[in-house]
This record gives C-alpha cells, structure tokens and sequence, in this order.
C-alpha cells in the first residue's frame, strides 16, 4: 500500500522512510531584545550617552523514537527526551565623549564604564519504554506512560558572569599630518580568580599621512599612509566558574568536577603591526601592506589533576608563548570603467606563521580520534618550537607484501603534519552594466593539513563485504589485507588547500515603480556554489566538533555534515 515496512530479515538495516515517520525532533525559540539608548549634549563638544540592552532566549526541544523502528535499545521500547534552555545577557554602557579642535589640531577623547551579565540555566527529562507505538500519540505529551526506572531527569546552572570594564580613548590629529590614538582599559571578570579578577589593556598607534606632505605633492601616490600600532587583549573565553570549585549533583551523591584556582589570571594578547595604505592612479588602484606579530601568553588552559585528587581537572595558566606573525597585502582596482559598464577587483593575500615558544609543561595530548578500533587515540600534541595543533603521528610507508601496514621507526610517533594554513587568499569581483550588477567572492587557504578520520575508522579495508569502503583502497599495487589494523597515521593525512566561490550574485535595479514603491530590486543569490579541492573528504573547512583534555582540535574530520549550497531568488523595494 506504500507504506514503508521492516523486514526482520534485513538484520541492522533501518528503512530510510519508516525512520523518517519514526523520528520527531521539533524545537521552538522566543527571544526578547530590548535597547534603550539616551544621550544628553552637556556643552559643546561633551556628550554623555546611556546604553542598556537585554536579550533573553528561551528554547525548548521535543524529541522522539517511536517504538516500532528497529533501532537497538528503541525498538519495543521507544524514546523521548524534553529539554529547555533560558539564556539572559545584559549590558549596561556609560560613555563621555569630547570633540575639540584648537589650531590646526583636532582631539577627540572617550571616558567609559561598562557592565555585562551573563545568565545560562536549563533542565530536561528523558524516558522510554512506552506502552504505545508512538504513531498516534508524542511521547513527550505522556512521559507518565513510560517505566520509572527508564526515566532520566538533569538540570543545571551554569555560575553568573559578571564583566566590568573602564575604559578611555584619547585621539589627536595634527593638521591632518599626523594621527596618534591611544586606549586603555581596565577588565575585570568573575570567571577568573580572587587574586586576578582585573586585566589593564593598553594600545597605542600612529599614522603619518605622507600625501600630505610638500615633499610628497605632485607625486605618484593619490594617498600614502604610514602606520605603527601596538596594544593588547584579554581573552576571557572560557567557561564560568573555572577559577571557583564547582560541583555536579547526581541521584543522591555531589562530586567536585572542577578545582579552585584563586590565582588564574587573563590570558593577555599582544599584538604589533607595521605598514602602509597607498592610492594610485587617481584611486583606481588602492591597497595596503601590513606586517603583524600576535604574541599570546598565559594560556587557559584546563589541566588534568594529579591523581588522587578531589576532582578530575583545574585551570592554569601555561607558561609559554603562541606566536602568530605574517604579512598582509590587500589590493582593490577599478579595471575599466565608462559610462555603460565598469568592473572592480579586489583581493587580498596572507602569509601566516604558527608557532610555540617558551613552553617547559607537560607534553599534553589531545585531538581525540573517533571509531571503531581507535578509542582512545590522540592526535595532537603542544610542545615548544611546534605548530599549535601540531599532527603527531605514525610515519606510514605503505602496504606491505603480506597486506599489512608498513611504518618507520617501529611505530615511533613524530610530528607530520600542521592544521594551520600558510596562506589565506580573497577574491572579489564586481561588474556593472547599466542596471544589471554581477558580484563574485572567493576565499581559499592553502597549507593546511587535514586528518580523515572518516576514513581512517568509517570506510577501511575491513569493512569489504559487510560496509562500504573506500573504492581506492581496491587499486593498491600492494591489496591491504582486511586483517589490517586500525591505526592513526599520516596515511591518512590530506592536503586540505582549497579555493570556494563563497558567494555570487546578480541582481537587476528597476529603480521606482510609480509614486508608492521605490528602490525595486530583484537578484538572485548563490552560496558555496562551488569548491576546488585535492581533499577526498566532504569539506576542507572541517567543522567536526572535538574537545579533549580542555583543548579544541583542529583539522580532524569525521563524517561531519557537509556545507549547503544554497540559491535564494528575491526582491526589495520600500513603500
């Protein structure tokens, strides 16, 4: 009748459509946000502004597995899960600002205060074991039906935090010659420790209009701007409570997950660039070259104890120092341009370098790996002298005559491998042709390693007759044995350079349409339309979510869900 059935016979196999019918998962969000900003002009030039703003969210989410699906520990039994979640930020900004000019000097000055307040709270049941087929009926409407010992219940609050800020911008400018700016700040935030709630920030930087000078007049440049800056950044993003002792209740016991740390302190970021905006050809060429160093120090970091110990981790800040420095050129030009049609391109290019220095801790393993006949395995290891995020891995040389895995050194582990890109590239291009306009943005990378985990663990030799595999694993000069072990190596290590057509669009300006509608416009819209790889996996921009000893991995992919390609037709216009 072409309803979807289940055959016995088919063993695990699950029917796509009865699952579609099976499955409910239905989530709905409100959000209130609310900005009140006055401001009151005090004498000519001062001006003192109030901000306050609240957003609350609150989401819910109804999950179901109906019992007739044939889904290990579902079928006959269902499942069905209920969870909220609340979530409230406030802020609250007082600004003093004050312009001024005297001669042929220009001053601007900001004195501030800022408050934030960040509150997360939630709860959700779950249950199974339904006396109904959960065709007719939601689970989540009759928890009551389900056997008691099936029923879970959790709920939590994450600790408030709290941000407060002063903070003071002083800007001069001499005769349009010279431009100096100077910033400080004041953060103090209750995630860290008694001893180290305050971070001081401060910033300086200049610019010497050359241009502008009677040396530079009647030259080739339309604008030439030299620029030094320097200054530093607090990192406070990290979970609440980490400096606090914080417990987990369970059914009928309390246990301390987390450890007191009084004396964790701002992970601090100190910045330095050098470099040069330039025009040329009466603006038809613009652009900029820049040199950056971006030293980061006193890494958070959430560190196993020693056992025995009261709880699993505490957070520290690690001695040593990631090195982030490259050059930066950015390039903008109008290639042709009449009165009919004209055409822009743009771009910019950056050559990175990563780096750590200065570290003597532990050797910390991490990037955690995911399958069959890999638990447990690590990827990453932080060291001094090496990439953040640096591969470490088994060297493989091949397949060997009795089709099992070939490696160096005895299976000795070295570094192989490095997630972060040498080179960041943009593309933008711009035509127009009366009222018809076509835009084009590329990005790419290119450098970045990849690790495939999803075929490391998901398709490998072993699974022929059983699974799918990966076809190029049947036209090997040496044929892999499916008795070959599962093992992390840079067998399986991918350059993940790549070039996407992020988006492009092409719209048509109808301009107004009698005396009510103006400003029609239609266009159509393309997002990832394409991408130009030598990666096999689904993505080269990994968004597998992996955390392991309180650290993110980078560059791992495991069957993550690939990116969309999306087209939007549309149209705007005002009444």
């Amino acid at each position: 009748d072409g309803s979807p059935i289940i055959i016995p016979e088919f063993g695990n196999f699950t029917n796509p459509v009865a699952l579609i019918d099976a499955f409910s998962d239905k989530v709905e969000t409100t959000d209130l946000i609310v900005n009140f900003s006055p401001s009151v002009k005090i004498t000519d030039g001062l001006v003192y502004k109030l901000t306050y703003g609240l957003n609350t969210g609150i989401g819910s989410r109804r999950t179901q597995l109906a019992s007739f699906i044939n889904i290990q520990n579902v079928e006959g039994r269902g499942l069905a899960s209920f969870s909220e979640q609340t979530n409230r930020q406030q802020i609250l900004t007082h600004t003093l600002n004050y312009n001024t000019e005297f001669g042929s000097t220009s001053f601007n000055g900001l004195l501030g205060y800022e408050y934030q307040k960040f509150e997360e709270r939630g709860i959700g049941v779950s249950a199974q074991d339904f006396i109904v087929d959960g065709t007719a009926i939601d689970y989540t409407n009759i928890f009551g039906n389900s056997t008691v010992g099936s029923r879970g219940v959790g709920s939590g609050q994450a600790p408030d935090s709290e941000l407060q800020s002063f903070f003071t911008q002083l800007n001069f400018n001499f005769n349009d010659r010279f431009l100096l700016t100077g910033t400080l700040r004041i953060d103090g935030s209750s995630k860290f420790g008694e001893n180290n709630k305050y971070g001081t920030f401060p910033a300086f930087a200049a610019a010497w209009n050359l241009h502008n000078e009677d040396f530079m007049s009647g030259g080739t440049f339309d604008n030439l701007k030299f620029r030094v800056g320097w200054g530093q950044t607090g990192n406070s993003s990290f979970p609440a409570g980490a400096a606090q002792d914080r417990f987990s209740f369970g059914q009928q016991s309390i246990s301390l997950e987390n450890v007191a740390n009084p004396d964790l302190r701002w992970e601090t970021t100190s910045t330095f660039n050098v470099g040069f905006d330039f025009a040329l050809f009466d603006y038809k060429l613009t652009g900029s070259l820049e040199y950056f160093n971006r030293n980061s120090e006193d890494l958070l970091f959430q560190f196993p104890t020693i056992q025995p110990a009261p709880a699993g981790f505490y957070w520290i800040n690690l001695d040593g120092n990631v090195i982030n420095s490259g050059v930066e050129l950015a390039l903008n030009t109008t290639v042709l341009q009449n009165e009919k049609f004209s055409m822009d391109i743009g771009g910019n290019i950056t050559f990175l370098d990563n780096t750590i220095e200065n570290y003597d801790g532990p050797a910390v393993r991490y990037g955690q790996l995911f399958g069959q006949g890999i638990s447990g395995a690590t990827i990453h290891l932080l060291q001094n002298d090496q990439p953040l995020n640096a591969f470490y891995l088994r060297d493989h040389l091949g397949i060997g005559e009795d089709g099992q895995s070939d490696f160096a050194d005895n299976e000795a582990l070295s570094f192989l491998g490095d997630p972060n890109p040498d080179v960041l590239l943009g593309l933008n291009l711009g035509l127009y042709y009366g009222n018809l306009s076509f835009t084009a943005n590329f990005n790419g990378t290119f450098g970045a390693d990849i690790y495939n985990n999803t075929k490391n663990t998901v398709i490998p030799i072993g699974n022929l007759g059983s699974r799918n595999i990966d076809a190029n694993l049947l036209n090997q000069e040496n044929q892999e044995a499916t008795s070959n072990a599962i093992k992390s190596s840079d067998r399986y290590l991918e350059d993940g350079s790549h070039i996407r057509l992020a988006n492009a669009t092409l719209a048509y300006n109808f301009g107004n349409i009698g005396n009510a509608i103006n400003g029609v416009r239609v266009y159509v819209t393309g997002q990832n339309l394409f991408v130009i790889t030598d990666y096999t996996g689904f993505d080269p921009e990994v968004n597998t979510v992996n955390d392991f000893n309180g650290l993110p991995s980078a560059g791992i992919e495991y069957v993550p869900y690939p990116s969309a390609r999306t087209v939007v037709v549309g149209a705007s216009f005002n009444f």
